[in-house]
């Protein structure tokens, strides 16, 4: 009899240790869908903040005759402009302008860049929209090449 009752017990205990196991896998699941998508949130904030920024340094340069967009730039902003929009939000991201309508003094296209978030803005005629993308390395690779 004492046999049977330890097996009875030991199985009853391998159960709840995978149920409570399986329920944590579960809430650590379910934490880190929130947690991706609150600081998503943040970054589309933080490159929001850096639109409205370099559209109000685009006004200022308006009076010089220059505008935030330099093509022959890597990152397609011009010089001084970043202290300009600095002046006004600071943020640990980075941030390229893409695309300039010069016609219309408007910027039509931004990336922007904060930890593994990746912002991309984007303005046809009257129609904005943001996209967010989440950044996950999967592979990452070191070699030497000798000859």
């Amino acid at each position: 009899m004492g046999q049977g009752q330890s097996r009875l017990n030991v199985g009853k205990f391998l159960k709840i240790i995978l149920i409570a196991v399986g329920i944590l896998i579960i809430l650590a699941a379910v934490f880190a869908f929130f947690k991706i998508k609150v600081d998503a949130k943040a970054a589309l904030r933080d490159a929001k903040n850096v639109q409205m920024a370099l559209r109000s340094a685009d006004i200022e340069l308006y009076g010089k005759g220059k505008t935030i967009y330099d093509p022959t730039k890597k990152n397609g902003v011009a010089d001084g402009v970043k202290e300009l929009a600095g002046a006004i939000y600071t943020t640990e991201g980075s941030y390229t302008i893409t695309a300039y309508n010069t016609a219309s003094r408007d910027m039509t296209g931004m990336t922007f860049r904060q930890g593994k978030y990746v912002v991309y803005y984007t303005k046809h005629d009257d129609q904005v929209h943001w996209d967010v993308d989440y950044i996950l390395n999967v592979y990452s690779l070191s070699e030497t090449d000798n000859e």
